[in-house]
């Protein structure tokens, strides 16, 4: 009688457990936590978290050649580290301070200033620094520095600010779009998973599924994502087969924009050749056409998106798919396709897959690439303010006058968006250095900032700083004493 019960138990412990990870591998947005924010305009903080290592799918390992062999390029690959700057995660900072993190009254600390021009014309920097409490400027030691710019940074003692103000040449960070088979990513149906169709909810509240579009709140969830060198947190999803990132997104203005104003412009129907000043907000088009999924009568197509675990080695990824998606003057033309992008994560500093900003476009059908051709399509990518971009292929829709550019891509094509810096020498990056004797008393914590303001018409890099904390300690020293026989 022990007996079975012990095997009823055990029976019904495993049922449990197997319904709770079914529960887990099917997690989904919950519908009712969209947000309506306008006609076709939603708004979420709850995204589906999926790891398909459970599905036994093992991890790509991101490339870390950056070569490109370009015979009508110059293309100088930056060997930049990770942190720094008011974004621990951007690689492409600003402005980035350094310094010792511990030191004892009476100790020198030596500080470093790294400020850094990633768009593709000449800024006018100012830099600026008030040294904190604690803290007393050593200018013979500045001034014996063997950096060429030591010297151009100027102190004045009854404000206690280090300051400098120049121009520096563009370093023209933009993005390289190709094929890779080094890392042919899956195209993965979100709904295999339990996603939820995006659709859903719209046509649920009586609007069709044509040109809507959901905005992800990934920074509620502790997610950020880089582009053109600047962090994200919000990303918006459109049923036109394109990501979009608010154009206040950044993570310093986050908190002032209102709902209404992040969704703003967020579901282009009629595709455009990318750069374009006409389509403010950051634009990772996958296949960018002019779709419609159809009604409560007659819905056909879907689209989803999640943060998928164990894709790639090392990274998260946002995922967003359109799976079947018709054309709006054509049903029959339909398409698959998805944009992978890697999310900052715990990675060490200097590790080969520190690499952030890199995004991933997979094709898995195209029904008619010539009939998309004819009816318009853009596969490419732009910044926040439509002046850096590429476009990889592009038909014009709507009587457009640009010639068409490539091919609709094949099933199993994956493409990798990589940010590198064009033509770009020292020039674009200005290195100071000064020192300053610790005053503070045992414990303190000294925290200094520099701040740098440019003439960029971007607010994120027209004002960003970089802040240091400095620990003071008492250094103990342990006596060693080495035993030996005699």
């Amino acid at each position: 009688m022990k007996i079975q019960t012990l095997i009823r138990n055990l029976i019904l412990f495993l049922l449990l457990l197997t319904a709770a990870l079914a529960a887990q591998a099917q997690e989904q947005l919950d519908l009712d936590s969209l947000t309506i924010v306008g006609p076709g305009q939603r708004y979420t903080e709850t995204i589906p978290v999926i790891d398909i290592q459970a599905d036994d799918y093992q991890p790509a390992a991101l490339p870390t050649d950056d070569t490109v062999n370009r015979s009508q390029l110059t293309i100088h690959s930056s060997p930049l580290t990770r942190g720094g700057g008011s974004d621990p995660n951007n690689p492409y900072a600003v402005i980035r301070k350094t310094g010792p993190t511990f030191l004892s009254p009476g100790g020198t600390a030596h500080y470093e200033i790294s400020l850094n021009n990633y768009e593709s014309i000449t800024r006018t920097y100012q830099l600026t620094e008030t040294l904190p409490a604690g803290l007393t400027y050593l200018p013979d030691a500045n001034a014996s520095s063997s950096s060429a710019q030591a010297n151009e940074l100027v102190y004045e003692a009854n404000s206690r600010t280090l300051s400098w103000q120049g121009e520096l040449a563009p370093g023209n960070l933009d993005y390289i779009i190709e094929p890779t088979h080094s890392l042919a990513l899956p195209y993965l149906d979100l709904a295999d998973f339990g996603a939820v169709n995006l659709c859903d909810d719209f046509i649920a509240n009586g609007e069709s599924c044509d040109d809507v579009s959901v905005t992800f709140n990934l920074g509620v969830n502790g997610y950020t994502t880089n582009l053109y060198g600047e962090l994200l947190s919000q990303l918006t999803v459109s049923s036109n087969g394109l990501i979009l990132a608010p154009a206040t997104a950044s993570t310093e203005r986050l908190n002032e924009v209102a709902l209404a104003e992040v969704a703003v412009s967020s579901s282009y129907n009629h595709n455009q050749w990318l750069p374009d000043a006409a389509t403010p907000g950051f634009v990772l088009a996958g296949l960018w056409r002019d779709t419609n999924m159809g009604n409560a009568e007659a819905q056909n197509g879907r689209f989803h998106a999640a943060i998928i675990s164990g894709l790639i080695e090392g990274h998260d990824v946002f995922y967003a798919q359109w799976h079947d998606v018709p054309h709006t003057n054509n049903p029959d033309l339909t398409a698959r396709h998805a944009i992978a992008l890697l999310l900052n994560g715990d990675v060490s500093a200097g590790s080969a897959q520190a690499l952030v900003g890199h995004v991933f476009f997979t094709y898995d059908n195209i029904s008619d690439p010539a009939q998309l051709v004819a009816q318009g399509y853009t596969i490419g990518i732009a910044d926040k303010l439509g002046s850096r971009g590429v476009t990889y292929a592009y038909a014009p829709c709507c009587g457009g006058a640009r010639p068409p550019q490539g091919y609709p891509p094949a099933a199993g094509t994956t493409l990798h968006l990589r940010p590198f810096l064009f033509g770009a020498d020292s020039d674009y990056q200005q290195t100071f250095s000064y020192a300053a004797v610790v005053t503070a008393p045992v414990p303190e914590t000294i925290v200094s900032t520099a701040v740098a303001t440019s003439s960029s018409p971007d607010p994120a890099l027209a004002y960003a700083w970089s802040t240091h904390y400095l620990y003071v300690r008492r250094q103990i020293f342990l006596p060693l004493t080495i035993g030996g026989s005699e």
